[in-house]
């Protein structure tokens, strides 16, 4: 009995769990009918539109309407020009440009972001400032130097003093005065414009400046150590000169002046020889990358005297010739890298003489002193003439050279005699060997609507990739001497009025990207 009584208790809870799922199990109701859908908003008012995007050419781009006026090599098809500014182009001050771009010096801007350049307009007897933005595109300009001077010269090649480099406190561009006048000008390279002022610097004597060139301050501490090259195939022919002060890295006053002398020459034989006492040697006694001794002999009271009287006292001296020395550099990086000094020698042509087609010189400056050294010619264009132990056959009258860590940059100018090419750039080692050529001189027959020879020559090449932060970066100076307008005159703010030429020439200036240091 209770069995069962259980049995019935539990159908009855199965029964009553069914009703309660099957209560859950709703049906869904019937949808509504939709709501009228809401009326559309009134269109809003179009807004403006935006300005197309530029992107920011950067450093790296044609800051010139006029193209560069080089083309580079195909070993160096690496390497890439970009013009800056050429004659053609107007400033926002109405800066124009002229022609004969030489010497130059590069500087931080210390009021901006951007840079100054300072140049010699080399046949117009100027020196301008042109003022770059970060992107090295040019601003303004303005001539720190110009004709109206009275002793007004051909401004050559030109170096910039810096003083965190080769001493002192002052940053100072030294312009080298070639012909007409002789001296090297000091010019503050932050000036208010005095374009008619005297900037001489008499103390380091009167030559037919082609550059002066400073060495760094740790290269002999204590002392200012100035390198020249007299551009003269007169009397005492070229010479390599030397300012020496022992009154501090930055005495430009109270130095002395001196000028190289062999110690040591060829005996024809393949060896070398003391010099004899009292004679005079030239270029002619060295073979070709053999080294020599050298010394450099003080010319007394050389600051007084008169370029004249320089090349006597020269001679005097026995001072060695050099067929027309013309541009200076050291090598950079260590102190010890600083003593070594270039110096290009351009030579006469083939119209004959012991130097027709340049030659390339590494002077070594000895540790303790600097009128000590060894001199050897690493570059030559004597293939077939002279010695006839060159290594460069196509080598044309070089003029400019740079000098960095690891190359020699050798520049021609072709103008007074060539090889029946346009100028070359050239890159070698530091003992003149594996020579390339990197690029050469553009020739535009429509700037020259009249017909031109291969009439071209470089001015400055500057490693400015320090500065701008960008590995590979050089500024380089280009005369197009076919490059002709009347337009082009006057331009520093001078006009003679005697009857003295006045100068039409053209010019540009490049920036190199991508040139190995």
């Amino acid at each position: 009995m209770t069995t069962l009584k259980k049995l019935l208790f539990n159908l009855m809870m199965l029964a009553s769990v069914s009703v309660v799922f099957l209560a859950c199990d709703v049906e869904d109701g019937m949808d509504g009918i939709d709501g009228i859908d809401g009326e559309d908003g009134t269109d809003g008012i179009d807004g403006e539109d935006g300005e197309d995007f530029t992107p920011d050419p950067g450093m790296f781009s044609n800051k010139s309407n006029l193209a560069p006026l080089v083309a580079m090599m195909p070993q160096f098809n690496y390497v890439n020009a970009y013009s800056i500014i050429s004659s053609s182009d107007t400033l926002s001050n109405d800066f124009k440009l002229i022609g004969a771009q030489d010497g130059a010096g590069f500087l931080k801007d210390p009021d901006s972001d951007g840079y100054i350049y300072v140049v010699n307009a080399e046949d117009t007897y100027a020196v301008s400032r042109i003022m770059l933005d970060k992107d090295l595109k040019p601003i303004s300009g303005e001539w720190l130097l110009n004709s109206s001077v009275g002793d007004y010269a051909r401004q050559c090649s030109g170096t910039m003093w810096e003083a965190a480099i080769h001493g002192g406190s002052q940053d100072l561009f030294l312009s080298a005065s070639e012909s007409i006048n002789y001296d090297v000008k000091g010019i503050d390279p932050y000036m208010i414009p005095t374009p008619g002022a005297d900037f001489g610097l008499d103390a380091l004597g009167e030559f037919s400046w082609e550059n002066a060139v400073p060495l760094p301050k740790d290269a002999y501490s204590g002392k200012t150590v100035i390198i020249g090259g007299d551009d003269d195939s007169d009397v005492s022919e070229g010479q390599v000169t030397m300012y020496l002060s022992e009154n501090g890295d930055a005495d430009l006053d109270n130095g002395k002046i001196y000028v190289l002398r062999f110690k040591e020459i060829s005996d024809n034989t393949g060896g070398k020889t003391e010099v004899t006492a009292g004679e005079i040697y030239n270029e002619s006694d060295l073979d070709f990358q053999e080294t020599y001794a050298v010394e450099f002999v003080e010319i007394p009271n050389g600051k007084d005297m008169t370029k004249d009287e320089m090349e006597d006292a020269c001679v005097a001296v026995q001072a060695s010739g050099f067929m027309r020395v013309e541009d200076v550099d050291y090598q950079k990086g260590s102190a010890a890298n600083n003593r070594n000094v270039y110096f290009a020698v351009t030579g006469r042509g083939p119209e004959g003489n012991y130097n027709n087609w340049g030659t390339v010189y590494k002077l070594e400056l000895d540790e303790n002193n600097p009128l000590e050294g060894q001199l050897t010619q690493v570059i030559s264009g004597n293939t077939n003439t002279n010695n006839e132990d060159g290594n460069v056959s196509v080598l044309q009258s070089p003029d400019n050279i740079c000098v960095t860590e690891n190359f020699i940059y050798t520049q021609e100018d072709p103008n007074s005699f060539s090889r029946g090419h346009s100028a070359y750039i050239y890159q070698s080692d530091l003992n003149g060997n594996n020579t390339s050529v990197v690029l050469e001189f553009v020739v535009r027959q429509d700037l020259a609507p009249n017909g031109t020879g291969l009439s071209g020559e470089y001015g400055a090449l500057i490693d400015i990739s320090d500065k701008v932060g960008q590995p590979g970066t050089f500024i380089l100076n280009l005369q197009p001497h076919y490059w002709r307008d009347d337009s082009f005159r006057g331009r520093d703010g001078h006009t003679f009025t005697d009857g003295t030429y006045e100068d039409n020439q053209g010019g540009q200036i490049v920036l190199l990207q991508g040139l190995p240091r």
